[in-house]
């Protein structure tokens, strides 16, 4: 065999070898990927941050018309009273100490809770104070208002916005929830006198 032929030769083994060489450095690194544990993905949960609610002193002024266990109703806000209420008379001069007895239907009453008040119909909310307002003018509102209550029967009187005195008349829009009935009274503050959507009732 001459040199040529020999060379020929070596350079054939070293393609083979080269060629063997890769065949065996790919195996070798895919049997290296298929051992390597792989996380799973994990997916991460975003965490919505919760809008926080503002707790605000609020006050709302009006007439007490429905009284029903361990709530009542003042103008259209159904309020929860827990047992450590804080129930109180005022004339506008003075303010003297109350008891959860003294509550009735038609009085004129201030609330103060903490806001804001759950949606629904009526809204609701728990009562911290509720001061009686007994001045004169409140006194002789409340009177005109229970009359008509009584008068008309209505036990689920819902008043729909704060009512209008003007002319030594209290004026209001109301539902009858049993009826669901909407309507406006006008009350005389004096004889108790009303006209519900222009018939007169004596």
């Amino acid at each position: 065999m001459n040199s040529v032929d020999i060379t020929n030769l070596q350079e054939k083994e070293w393609v083979a070898l080269k060629k063997w060489s890769l065949f065996l450095a790919s195996i070798l690194l895919l049997a290296a990927c298929s051992n390597e544990e792989t996380e799973p993905a994990k997916t991460k949960e975003k965490d919505e941050p919760e809008m926080a609610v503002e707790q605000k002193s609020m006050t709302e002024e009006g007439f007490i018309t429905q009284v029903d266990g361990e709530s009542i109703l003042v103008n259209n806000i159904y309020f929860s009273i827990p047992e450590d209420v804080n129930v109180q008379l005022s004339d506008g001069a003075k303010t003297t100490e109350g008891v959860i007895r003294d509550i009735r239907t038609g009085m004129k009453v201030s609330m103060d809770y903490q806001g804001p008040l759950a949606e629904s119909f009526p809204m609701q909310g728990e009562a911290e104070t509720i001061t009686i307002l007994t001045d004169e003018d409140s006194v002789k509102q409340s009177e005109a208002l229970e009359a008509f209550i009584n008068g008309e029967q209505l036990p689920k009187l819902i008043m729909m916005g704060q009512p209008i005195v003007r002319d030594n008349e209290i004026g209001f829009l109301f539902s009858n929830m049993e009826a669901g009935k909407m309507s406006e009274v006008r009350i005389d503050l004096d004889t108790h006198e009303y006209t519900i959507s222009g018939e007169l009732n004596e």
